[in-house]
């Protein structure tokens, strides 16, 4: 475990920790990490409240005497996002909506239900992998979605068979990846130096039948086990037999027990997160510590994500910036370290800056969140979320066999829709309508006449004091030679805008 108490003297860190552990610092965070430390922050984060989001949106549904819809839905996101102390939390649960994801598309209009799912999420952010994985497969939402709500026996008179989805997805996505790993989570070869296959397709049949059986009540309740649709014959998955006459429940806790403790998961999930939290592109080693956090946590519990996350964010690459060099995993490279913000997480970062917060009672999705983004919180275009974890933009990333995910969906075309919110963003401290979100500029007002506390006050709230001595000259100059004075609107709005646009605000190091 890395000693944490040597960087929290370093302001910088203090600021790149709190970009990878919140949805951006805010006035006074950087501070106050700096003066606690990085365990103290951890254990305040570990211990506070959840903050639900299905209750945020029926309250919202209240006021205007209607059901949930997508936009209460996604307004109660951005308020957790914005406004939650649980910043940790949320943010592991939005790392785990793209692990686990269930998306709009494809079930229909359940807003309350997915708003439901997602608080399956913000509870076991940091419980055990095992719990929430049981949770997910349960839910009502990924029944509908990944089609395993209503899978029964086969009747071969009917043509009817169990249903594939699940099964295939939870091995491949939810648990063991596709490919079986080595300790440090690079992929076993076999003698042709192909990669091994973690499963077949018979165990994907074989798992089908295991998880016939499961019915739906309602969006809200956990599905149910109907034994009478459920295969109750003889099953082998991954080498381990289901004895025939079992129930749906007991082959259902039989099979999470065989993904949760298979020898893939640690290793394949701790990739996944760090990819999410930390970096594209993470060394061997660094994959290799978080495997062995989630495989004990120190008392002997597997699958703690408490540990787990621990592990993410105070690894020793973490602190000294190292990362893959050329994509071998074994030589450190501070040069990759590091990664794209997605959309969602850079606009967050902006408002958090800006402490933005809503007019009025309600919060509403201000931001047009999918449209203008590309992506929104349960989303997905498919169940291989936003992005994959592995894709590599064409030129040099691929060509030194490294990884930029979030690269996948930053298109032309959803980078002005980015910039667009950004200036609609800026312009809002002009808002008085109900449900519109809304800033104080007041301090930026009282800084402009001063072109270096003024983008020192930029530097700070928007980067942590990270930003570069180019763009702070380029701001200043601003200041100074391109703008008047007496356009004081022009000057607070032009200088925001630019550096928000800035290449190095879509990064995080």
């Amino acid at each position: 475990m890395t000693d944490t108490t040597i960087y929290s003297d370093d302001r910088q860190q203090c600021a790149k920790f709190l970009y990878r552990g919140s949805f951006g610092p805010q006035q006074g965070e950087i501070d106050q990490l700096q003066q606690n430390g990085f365990d103290a922050w951890l254990n305040q984060q570990f211990s506070s409240s959840p903050s639900y989001h299905l209750p945020k949106a029926q309250a919202f549904a209240l006021l205007t005497n209607d059901d949930v819809n997508d936009n209460m839905r996604l307004g109660a996101w951005w308020q957790c996002a914005l406004e939650a102390n649980d910043q940790l939390r949320q943010r592991m649960a939005y790392a785990l909506s793209q692990i686990f994801v269930v998306s709009k598309h494809g079930i229909g209009n359940r807003h309350a239900g997915l708003a439901n799912y997602y608080d399956i999420l913000v509870e076991h952010a940091f419980g055990n992998f095992r719990d929430i994985l049981e949770k997910v497969t349960l839910s009502p939402m990924m029944g509908r979605y990944l089609t395993l709500e209503g899978s029964q026996k086969a009747n071969p008179d009917k043509n009817t068979f169990p249903d594939e989805n699940y099964a295939r997805e939870v091995m491949q996505l939810f648990s063991l990846g596709l490919w079986k790993l080595r300790g440090n989570g690079k992929p076993k070869l076999d003698t042709k130096g192909n990669k091994i296959p973690t499963y077949t397709q018979h165990d994907v049949e074989e798992l089908a039948r295991v998880l016939t059986g499961w019915r739906r009540t309602n969006d809200l309740a956990p599905m149910y086990a109907d034994n009478n649709r459920h295969d109750t014959d003889e099953k082998i998955v991954l080498r381990t037999r289901f004895a025939a006459g079992q129930s749906a429940e007991q082959d259902l806790q039989q099979a999470l027990d065989v993904l949760f403790n298979h020898a893939n998961t640690p290793m394949f999930i701790a990739n996944l997160l760090i990819k999410r939290f930390v970096t594209s592109n993470p060394r061997n080693g660094y994959i290799s510590r978080v495997a062995k956090a989630f495989k004990d946590n120190g008392e002997g519990i597997r699958g703690d994500l408490q540990a787990t996350l621990k592990a993410v964010l105070t690894d020793a690459d973490v602190f000294k910036g190292r990362s893959n060099a050329a994509g071998n995993g074994r030589k450190a490279s501070k040069q990759h370290f590091g990664l794209l913000k997605e959309p969602i997480i850079t606009v967050a970062n902006q408002a958090r800056a800006l402490n933005m917060t809503s007019v009025g009672e309600r919060w509403w999705n201000f931001q047009g969140t999918e449209n203008n983004l590309g992506q929104a919180p349960l989303a997905a275009s498919s169940v291989f979320n936003f992005y994959t974890s592995d894709f590599a933009p064409q030129g040099e990333i691929a060509d030194l066999d490294l990884t930029a995910p979030e690269f996948n969906i930053l298109t032309t075309d959803i980078m002005r829709r980015i910039h667009n919110r950004f200036w609609s963003n800026i312009l809002a401290y002009k808002n008085t309508k109900d449900n519109h979100w809304v800033w104080n500029r007041s301090e930026y007002e009282q800084l402009e006449a001063s072109p270096t506390d003024y983008v020192a006050l930029i530097n700070e709230r928007f980067f942590g004091g990270l930003m570069s001595d180019e763009l702070a000259a380029y701001l200043t100059d601003m200041l100074i030679n391109k703008i008047s004075p007496t356009q004081i609107d022009n000057r607070i709005q032009s200088t925001l805008y630019v550096a928000v646009t800035s290449p190095e605000f879509f990064c995080q190091e």
